[in-house]
């Protein structure tokens, strides 16, 4: 379990595309998946971010919906080979320009091996997997986020119970 010892008040840490993202939360966990190779049992950090709801994600919601039944239409008149892609769901935008670095007091090296951002379901939220678990001795994890690589200014730091 952890717990957040310092972070933004309202908890947003990036603003992208006008829609803000907030910190959603860290947890130690041995899901990683299973494409990166670690070792079984091996465990990482998980760090959540989610898009804050808003009348703007409403309306992209909205509009990405009916590009999205425009191009199902278009898929079933014309077939699949000659529509091209899905339209790209409008968190997948917002989120995939946001990104965390990872530091403790034990000058740990933490490796990004995974990430997810939007998808049926999940709209509007994120993760990122890093390796390796924090190792004994750990107390605090402090999170940077940066957008389109460079940093927001705003970080979370939180407790290892």
């Amino acid at each position: 379990m952890t717990t957040i010892v310092w972070a933004p008040g309202d908890l947003v840490v990036a603003s992208n595309e006008g829609i803000d993202v907030r910190f959603a939360g860290v947890e130690i966990t041995a899901e990683i998946p299973e494409h990166i190779q670690r070792a079984p049992g091996e465990r990482g950090i998980r760090v959540h971010l989610a898009c804050v709801t808003s009348p703007a994600t409403m309306e992209l919601h909205v509009n990405y919906m009916k590009a999205l039944e425009a191009w199902g239409e278009q898929r079933e008149m014309h077939g699949s080979d000659k529509v091209g892609r899905p339209p790209v769901m409008p968190g997948d935008v917002v989120l995939s320009a946001v990104k965390a670095n990872i530091t403790d007091n034990h000058d740990t090296e933490y490796l990004l091996v995974a990430g997810r951002v939007a998808g049926t379901g999940s709209e509007w939220d994120g993760s990122w997997v890093f390796v390796p678990e924090p190792p004994v001795g750990v107390k605090h994890l402090t999170i940077e986020v940066t957008l389109n690589g460079e940093l927001t200014g705003k970080s979370c730091r939180v407790q290892l119970d």
